[in-house]
């Protein structure tokens, strides 16, 4: 069973107020969510955030390497050339690939088809695939496409390859 880190500080800072010590709390809290959710280590940190004075549940912010990469930079590209790879926008931004994925993947975008597409359709979208469905049972009724198609010993069917522009 996996456990939220809110549900397991909550239940630390519980055992904080009431006077138990850390190595007790960590053994209640892996005997009611299992051995995984909590070390006694990691409580004994919490413990001692606590008795500093500071109750809050929410970690503290992490040094290290900010992210750079403005997401609307990285959507005008996209929208500029679609077809482009995280590396080719890794090395124009001079990121990581893994950033350029993870703005990407905010931003609502996934790729397919060699090319980076919305993850979701938009209402414009979903209008435009009806117009198209309507259309052709339209077109169908007033002049059926079976009544156009010859068949003998072979068929013969017409079909288009979109070409993609990268693989």
């Amino acid at each position: 069973m996996e456990v939220s880190t809110d549900l397991v500080r909550g239940c630390m800072l519980y055992d904080f107020k009431v006077g138990l010590s850390a190595a007790t709390s960590s053994r209640r809290i892996c005997q009611s969510f299992g051995d995984r959710a909590m070390n006694e280590r990691t409580t004994r940190r919490w413990f001692k955030k606590f008795k500093s004075g500071d109750l809050s549940l929410r970690d503290e912010p992490r040094s290290g390497r900010p992210q750079v990469l403005n997401d609307g930079v990285l959507k005008a590209a996209i929208e500029e050339d679609s077809s482009l790879t995280c590396g080719e926008l890794a090395r124009r931004f001079n990121v990581s690939d893994e950033t350029v994925r993870l703005h990407l993947h905010r931003l609502g975008k996934t790729f397919k088809l060699s090319k980076w597409v919305p993850h979701t359709l938009l209402e414009v979208h979903k209008r435009q695939r009806v117009g198209a469905c309507i259309s052709l049972l339209s077109r169908h009724r007033t002049a059926s496409l079976f009544n156009r198609v010859l068949t003998s010993d072979e068929k013969w069917v017409l079909y288009e390859t979109p070409k993609r522009s990268r693989h």
